[in-house]
């Protein structure tokens, strides 16, 4: 791995202008410079003017003529790509100003192609048609195993960064999947590669309590049938 690789932020985003801002101002903070961000629309509301405020090159700006849904946009993202290294970041969460710097130097300390961290899920009431901040917990604090992860998914999608090598040797997202993608990924990622832990928290994930957002209104029960069985 080169001293400064190019890691490629995976951004879907569907109906959110009001939360994309905040996650691509999070990469816009970033200690590490040399990313870029894909962000997918849907085939939601146009976001175009969100994207095109910040006037970073870095950010690069795609729309699904019909909607996808998660995995087939995580998938559009990644084949419009670029980077050697990949990170989720969906358009209603955020990385700390040194997540990727973090997480490449762990990952080249350990030789690994695949790192994750800690996140912190923080949870939003709707009041008088606004979000208000609530509180927060760890989300998630779990150690690799190459058993448990076909159980338990470790880690948020916004913890996870793996290499370009191990996403080569591993499936796409299921786009039979409406929720759980994510963690049908990570055991596709987990069948070749070892998940490496940096033990902190860089990143944050927003809940709202209202379930307004795709992973309180879906019923992943539904999903996690479809995982358990392939």
């Amino acid at each position: 791995m080169y001293s400064t690789p190019l890691v490629s932020i995976l951004t879907p985003t569907y109906n959110r202008p009001e939360w994309l801002p905040l996650t691509l101002q999070s990469l816009v903070n970033q200690t590490y410079e040399n990313w870029e961000c894909i962000v997918v629309n849907d085939a939601g509301s146009d976001v175009s003017h969100v994207v095109e405020g910040f006037k970073d090159k870095r950010i690069k700006y795609y729309e699904n003529e019909v909607n996808l849904d998660l995995a087939g946009t995580r998938n559009v993202a990644m084949e419009k790509s670029s980077g050697d290294w990949f990170i989720m970041l969906d358009d209603d969460d955020q990385l700390f100003p040194e997540a990727i710097e973090f997480r490449l130097w762990r990952a080249k300390k350990l030789n690994a192609d695949v790192v994750y961290s800690r996140v912190l899920q923080c949870f939003y009431n709707l009041e008088n048609n606004s979000y208000r901040y609530a509180g927060e917990k760890l989300y998630w604090d779990m150690s690799f195993n190459r058993d448990r992860i076909l159980v338990y998914n470790i880690a948020p999608c916004n913890g996870i960064m793996w290499s370009r090598k191990s996403q080569e040797n591993s499936d796409l997202f299921d786009t039979s999947l409406k929720t759980g993608e994510d963690w049908n990924h990570s055991i596709s990622l987990s069948r070749n590669y070892d998940f490496y832990e940096t033990k902190i928290i860089d990143c944050q994930c927003s809940f709202r309590t209202d379930q307004r957002q795709m992973t309180g209104s879906r019923d992943f029960n539904v999903d996690i049938v479809k995982i358990f069985r392939k």
